[in-house]
């Protein structure tokens, strides 16, 4: 069981069922179009597909969406859907196939594809709760100890949509005084040693045991008692460690352990992230190679050599790497000395400010993708005076390097590039990318390049 309400195989049947909705969509369209269904059309359904089932695993059709309101999972599947528009019709310009499809065609289905998705969201959601009602029941629950922790804990639960849980009431033996028990808590049913007797009268499906880790053998024995019971058990260790976003429960060897700091990219999963990088690194490499020749000319013409330059940065595990760009300055910014450009830098050229506008300065990078250097996403690579300066001032800095540095990031669509002028925004810029590291999917990358993509012309932090 997740909190959350999501299993292992949510994601895998929201994503396929956006995927197929979409595509079903687009070939309906086609065929009723006066050209009928092109092999172009058939090749935009199978990159739909794969696409829209990477990045929409992650919006439940069981949950409420209430959409426009932000962060929810409706106003989620309606971005996400904008971003996948428009990376589609990206790719459309720079692969030169958008005189392959019938234009009305293609804005039909862009239009009403996330009709589609609402329509489908509601019937899928009746029809769930209408036929398979006791799957999403509410389960009933109590607490074992009162203390700030499992309060907290029964926040979580009451707010709580799938699964549902109906919280019964805590066990406590001390004081109501002593714990912090008020009159506004769910009532305290008796003593830890009327558990297992009330759990059997009254079936409660659920018990959670509340207790510092320095109360484990006492949970051991509770748990020893309440196996002569149906009930599920978990016990949830009451202690600053287990307060942080960044555990995460994983096993080695088959012994049960909590991780506090581990990359997510080890075996099929960092197959997976290398393929992706080299995929679409090499594409975008050969794609834009023209492009590459007329930005070095117009360098060149405008302010002679170097048209490149290199500059140190940390990599993975804190491995120096050296990082590729295009010449944007006037001076030579391979130098030692590191200052951050500002806005309207008398140091940067006219044809750098355009670059460094459209973020065009950091194409080169993707031969660092393609060597293995850096990844495609993941966090930004700092200069190595400032990752110096910054390690010993913000906690977990250095954990940013457990994956490879990436040309964009969590943190850089969510408005977080360019200058730094606040020790706050640093912080900031880290938080994203450690949520980057602990939440990563596929799914969240192509979100991200998308994001990205979408940003690109309208970012008022590149400068």
């Amino acid at each position: 069981m997740k909190f959350n309400g999501r299993t292992f195989s949510a994601p895998l049947f929201n994503g396929l069922t956006y995927g197929a909705l979409s595509t079903a969509l687009l070939l309906l369209i086609s065929a009723f179009s006066d050209q009928g269904t092109s092999e172009h059309d058939r090749q935009l359904a199978v990159i739909a597909l794969i696409v829209i089932g990477i990045v929409f695993g992650r919006y439940s059709l069981l949950w409420r969406w209430h959409v426009g309101r932000s962060g929810s999972i409706g106003t989620g599947v309606m971005m996400s859907w904008a971003m996948c528009a428009t990376g589609f019709v990206f790719l459309g310009f720079i692969t030169r196939q958008t005189g392959e499809f019938e234009r009305g065609v293609i804005l039909l289905w862009l239009a009403l594809t996330p009709i589609l998705f609402i329509c489908a969201h509601h019937v899928i959601r009746y029809l769930f709760f209408r036929y398979f009602p006791s799957s999403m029941k509410s389960r009933t629950a109590v607490i074992v100890f009162v203390s700030a922790d499992s309060q907290r804990l029964a926040h979580v639960l009451s707010d709580l949509e799938v699964p549902k849980f109906s919280l019964l009431g805590y066990f406590e033996d001390r004081s109501s005084e002593r714990v912090g028990h008020t009159e506004n808590d769910e009532p305290v049913l008796g003593g830890t040693d009327e558990v297992v007797d009330y759990v059997n009268a009254h079936r409660v499906n659920v018990v959670f045991i509340v207790l510092p880790l320095d109360g484990a053998d006492r949970a051991a024995e509770i748990v020893r008692q309440l196996g002569n019971t149906t009930a599920s058990i978990y016990f949830m260790p009451a202690s600053p460690l287990f307060r942080t976003d960044h555990l995460q429960f994983a096993e080695v060897g088959g012994v049960p352990v909590f991780s506090f700091s581990e990359t997510p990219f080890f075996g099929a999963d960092g197959v997976l992230k290398r393929l992706m990088d080299i995929l679409l690194s090499c594409g975008v490499l050969i794609t834009l190679a023209p492009l590459f020749l007329v930005i070095a000319l117009l360098i060149w013409l405008t302010s002679g050599r170097p048209v490149m330059f290199a500059q140190q940065r940390y990599g993975l595990d804190g491995q120096r790497i050296v990082v590729h760009k295009f010449r944007t300055m006037h001076v030579d910014e391979s130098d030692d000395t590191v200052a951050q450009a500002t806005r309207d830098d008398a140091r940067v050229t006219p044809i750098g400010r355009l670059l460094r506008r459209t973020s065009i300065d950091e194409l080169p990078q993707f031969w660092n993708v393609l060597r293995g250097d850096m990844s495609v996403v993941g966090p930004r690579p700092h200069a190595i005076e400032h990752n110096e300066a910054y390690r010993g001032l913000i906690e977990r800095y250095m954990l940013r390097h457990k994956v490879r540095p990436g040309l964009t990031g969590l943190a850089q669509i969510n408005g977080l590039r360019g200058e730094v002028r606040m020790l706050e925004c640093m912080q900031r810029r880290v938080e994203f990318d450690l949520r980057y590291i602990r939440t990563w999917s596929p799914g969240l990358d192509v979100y991200i390049i998308l994001r990205t993509v979408a940003l690109i012309f309208r970012d008022r932090a590149a400068y």
